[in-house]
């Protein structure tokens, strides 16, 4: 959640700077951060909008239209990694799409991570993508016996601080991860 909110914090003043509006999720935003979420963004909207007629008559917001914030409840973490720029081996970085996420990286997502210098964004693309990797195998009860946790959980950390330093040493003062995995069967 704090990489998604520092993120959207970023894009919502880029989306007001380039069109006025500060909800890029809502309505369509300006290019090229439109083509990048196009699909995810409309399939997080519909799932807003599911979650809002679902609501009950008891519910505080029964009946309202769905909000910004809705929306971003709903949007799934591969749209964020999806924005960054991609540094995998075999990206191309004269594709269009390459260049978009470069595009956002260097006008508004490098700010939603103050306490890192990664002026490409190589850096926080792989701590992303690495979280990413781990919580879709997570998710799909993937074996995690190959996986090397200790440095997963050091990107995670490492994220964290490059938004919020104090909020990575809370963190990590209250993390079990290290305890556990050292005692983990051999």
């Amino acid at each position: 959640m704090l990489v998604r909110n520092a993120m959207n914090g970023q894009l919502q003043e880029w989306n007001r700077r380039e069109n006025g509006s500060p909800s890029w999720l809502l309505g369509a935003p300006a290019s090229p951060l439109r083509n990048l979420t196009q699909g995810k963004r409309r399939e997080a909207l519909r799932r807003a909008q599911k979650s809002a007629s679902n609501r009950s008559i008891h519910h505080p917001r029964y009946g309202a239209q769905i909000t910004h914030d809705d929306a971003l409840a709903n949007t799934m973490f591969g749209m964020w990694k999806d924005i960054l720029p991609n540094h995998d081996p075999d990206a191309n970085p004269e594709k269009r799409e390459n260049k978009n996420r470069v595009r956002m990286w260097e006008e508004a997502l490098e700010a939603a991570f103050p306490h890192e210098v990664d002026p490409d964004g190589h850096t926080t693309y792989w701590r992303v993508a690495h979280l990413h990797l781990l919580r879709n195998r997570v998710s799909h009860m993937d074996s995690l016996l190959n996986v090397d946790v200790p440095d997963v959980i050091g990107d995670a950390f490492s994220l964290v601080g490059s938004i919020d330093p104090v909020l990575e040493q809370w963190l990590t003062g209250t993390s079990t991860v290290k305890e556990i995995y050292s005692i983990r069967p051999q």
